[in-house]
């Protein structure tokens, strides 16, 4: 597990980072959207890797949480992996924290090497997740 460096903590106003989680999962994606709205982010959710890459088409990101285990929508493999370089490619300041519940150590060199702010393993407690989203500051 990665910490952020101290010298990218730095308290943002809730109100101004723009949240993207894309999760498969109803349930999980539905309940991290609503645990952060509840504490006053603005977040959207994706189900797929098709509807994040659409969303950041549409809107900037400040922060976008991603299941690296994003199973394939037509027949086109797009891993979490993808959506994370595809989602720089937009915007190259923005903060990732990849989540898996089945983290290798693949997982973790990637994680390190795209310089993710989070790698964390499923299940996600809410309030960590908000503890690591307020001290976010995009890259």
């Amino acid at each position: 597990m990665w910490e952020i460096p101290a010298e990218r903590v730095l308290e943002v106003p809730r109100a101004e980072k723009r949240i993207l989680v894309v999760e498969d999962d109803l349930h999980s994606r539905e309940g991290l959207r609503d645990s952060l709205r509840a504490d006053g982010f603005k977040v959207e959710a994706a189900a797929d890797s098709w509807e994040a890459i659409l969303k950041m088409k549409q809107r900037c990101f400040d922060i976008a949480i991603i299941d690296i285990d994003l199973p394939p929508i037509h027949g086109v493999n797009i891993t979490g992996w993808d959506v994370a370089r595809i989602l720089r490619a937009f915007n190259s300041s923005i903060s990732l924290i990849v989540v898996s519940a089945h983290a290798t150590d693949i997982d973790r060199a990637e994680a390190e090497q795209m310089r993710v702010a989070q790698f964390l393993e499923k299940p996600i407690s809410p309030a960590r997740l908000k503890s690591i989203v307020r001290t976010l500051d995009p890259q």
